[in-house]
């Protein structure tokens, strides 16, 4: 996935990677970023990534994987 633009994640880095540390600081950074619903896409389909991708930690994206095998949420098209 690349951007055609500098996005904030990726100007800051130590955000980025914040998964369990801080991850408020890298939420702030998807707040209104326009590839928010494709990074969450991305990262929802990769379990091995770590840090924040699409506002969602390492962990919320588990449960939400885990939600959407047992037939709790549909699955993205």
């Amino acid at each position: 996935m690349e951007a055609r633009e500098l996005l904030r994640c990726r100007a800051d880095p130590d955000a980025y990677f914040a998964d369990g540390l801080r991850p408020e600081r890298a939420r702030a950074l998807c707040v209104g970023c326009g590839y928010l619903e494709a990074c969450g896409a991305y990262a929802l389909e990769r379990p091995e990534l770590v840090g924040v991708w699409g506002g969602l930690t390492r962990g919320e994206r588990g449960a939400l994987r885990r939600r959407r095998s047992s037939g709790g949420l549909p699955t993205a098209s």
